[in-house]
């Protein structure tokens, strides 16, 4: 099977995947250093989810 890659034309779309990568590296670092859980959309369910077992 072969993989297409599309080029995005905007250059502000085109960014955006490296932004949300940013902010959930982002997230993770807030929610380890202050001992809180992510809150994660999963399977349609709301989910809090400690750092350590979303980083394995």
């Amino acid at each position: 099977m072969t993989t297409t890659k599309k080029t995005i034309q905007d250059p502000d779309l085109a960014r955006v995947e490296a932004a949300l990568q940013r902010a959930a590296q982002k997230a993770r670092k807030t929610a380890r250093d202050t001992r809180t859980p992510l809150v994660i959309y999963k399977n349609g369910r709301i989910i809090m989810q400690p750092v350590e077992e979303e980083m394995h």
